[in-house]
């Protein structure tokens, strides 16, 4: 498993003659579907905000650079931004998580899933700069469900019970 927030600034590379056709602007996400959709690119371009590549399009997704057989890969990505359970990476990250019940869990950090598949697994919240540092950071599930609102997610009161700590050290301090 990845984290998302890695591919942001990748290039972007065509494998077919070499050429860098952009960089990584933005990874969009379908929350219903639990999977990434594509990325968003950064070309040298007017048109950088909503030319993105899908998933399925992507030919590797390596540690230093994000591939794709040839440029035709680069397609018109506003349709694909306007479906309703899609949202970016950076509108989710950041986010204050709490319960439906209002119990607060901590702020969205990044996402983590799997590059062969594009499924996303975990989020991985933190709960302060010292409790991430003494006890790690905690991951939670995909919840089933969510509401994404402008400055934070609610989830299932159930989902407290599936927080996990990331970097579970047994003989810690937490």
């Amino acid at each position: 498993m990845q984290k998302l927030r890695r591919l942001l600034g990748l290039p972007v590379l065509e494998i077919e003659n070499g050429t860098q056709i952009g960089e990584v602007q933005e990874v969009v996400l379908n929350i219903g579907q639990a999977a990434v959709t594509g990325i968003v690119i950064a070309e040298p371009t007017w048109f950088s905000h909503e030319r993105g590549i899908f998933f399925a399009d992507l030919y590797s997704i390596g540690r230093d650079a994000v591939t794709v057989r040839s440029a035709a890969a680069v397609r018109d990505f506003s349709a694909a931004m306007a479906v309703a359970e899609v949202n970016t990476l950076s509108v989710l990250c950041d986010k204050e998580i709490y319960t439906e019940t209002g119990d607060y869990l901590g702020v969205m950090t990044d996402v983590s899933w799997e590059p062969a598949t594009g499924e996303i697994r975990f989020y991985e919240l933190s709960d302060g700069l010292i409790t991430d540092f003494l006890c790690g950071r905690l991951i939670m599930p995909l919840p089933p469900a969510q509401v994404v609102g402008k400055d934070r997610l609610i989830v299932p009161e159930a989902m407290i019970e599936l927080l996990q700590t990331a970097n579970h050290d047994p003989g810690g301090v937490c």
